[in-house]
């Protein structure tokens, strides 16, 4: 190529990202990922305020939440975060339940399936370690649960949990959370955007339109559904602040875990330690294995019904576990104290 052909080329523009899309890419069900993406923008920004208040120790993680929350909009920033944790949380598993009932997980896209069910793993882990983060009777007590249930573990059970234990505990965790799940979810979310671009947004499989929209209209829509949940939980934030429990107490169970973890806590209740060890490795193994058994094209397939309404009564089942759970006292678990 000669030198006046390279001065030729068209300097690259903003608008060269303007590319066509389906037109249903605008709807709020194919903007949910768009939301999430927004909402862990959010936690980060206000993580990253948190921190510098937090002191990752036995004995100053609660007392320096306590002195965060008597900061100016310390509190509200502290609430803003859980209340946005638990939005983004759901958003990951509305967003999953929508690939699931239009069968986005299929042929090309198997393995940013793949990395989707990582994802929604990841962000779990956030969760779950921002709930010891506290280190008040609930952080405790989850901690505490952890590290019973790893004990059970064939083997090296035991010496994993002595790992676990010691005076730097909160300090590991902090680096859990601030370090490892956020390299991971950079790791994971990366190539699951990278793939979504390279294979197109997801045919609706009910029907086929060739009406189009644009990238930028889409992310305006994605900005503008981001606007009013964010903006709730702004309100929300401001109105319900975040629960910091006494503590902890060893030895003693009192409180119940946030609701994404009541499902474990029943099966707990009727299993034992072993169940917060089986069930979510289920249910990883199910979710991975799901577009290995659907491989049909067609959305009236029987193996297709068969997947759709069987997470309809999985999600059902759970929906009744979380509310029998959350309508009924605390009581004391198998390894407690």
């Amino acid at each position: 190529m000669s030198a006046g052909s390279l001065s030729e080329e068209k300097p690259w523009k903003l608008n060269d990202l303007n590319y066509s899309v389906p037109e249903h890419a605008e709807w709020f069900g194919y903007s949910i990922g768009g939301t999430v993406v927004v909402g862990f923008i959010l936690l980060i920004f206000t993580g990253i305020i948190m921190a510098l208040f937090y002191m990752p120790s036995v004995d100053g993680a609660r007392n320096s939440v306590l002195k965060l929350s008597a900061a100016p909009l310390g509190l509200w920033i502290r609430s803003f975060h859980r209340w946005t944790a638990e939005a983004v949380t759901f958003l990951v598993i509305l967003h999953l339940s929508r690939i699931i009932f239009t069968g986005s997980y299929r042929g090309s896209r198997k393995l940013n399936w793949i990395f989707g069910v990582f994802l929604l793993f990841v962000t779990v882990g956030f969760f779950f370690t921002g709930t010891v983060l506290k280190w008040d009777q609930e952080g405790f007590e989850a901690y505490e649960h952890v590290v019973d249930t790893i004990k059970v573990i064939p083997l090296i059970g035991v010496q994993l949990a002595s790992v676990l234990g010691g005076t730097l505990i909160v300090m590991r965790v902090f680096a859990t959370h601030a370090l490892v799940l956020p390299v991971l979810l950079g790791l994971f979310l990366l190539p699951h955007l990278a793939l979504m671009k390279l294979n197109g947004l997801s045919p609706l499989p009910w029907r086929s339109s060739e009406r189009t929209s644009t990238f930028f209209a889409h992310m305006g829509k994605v900005l503008w559904f981001s606007m009013i949940i964010y903006g709730v939980i702004a309100f929300l934030a401001a109105q319900f602040p975040a629960v910091l429990y006494p503590g902890p107490y060893s030895g003693v169970e009192m409180t119940k875990p946030p609701w994404l973890f009541l499902v474990l806590y029943a099966l707990e209740d009727w299993i034992g330690l072993y169940a917060l060890l089986i069930a979510p490795l289920i249910i990883l193994a199910g979710l991975l294995a799901v577009p290995y058994i659907d491989r049909s094209t067609s959305i009236n397939s029987t193996i297709r019904k068969v997947i759709v309404w069987g997470y309809i009564l999985a999600v059902s089942i759970l929906i009744f576990l979380i509310i029998y759970v959350g309508a009924s006292p605390p009581v004391k678990h198998l390894g407690m104290g």
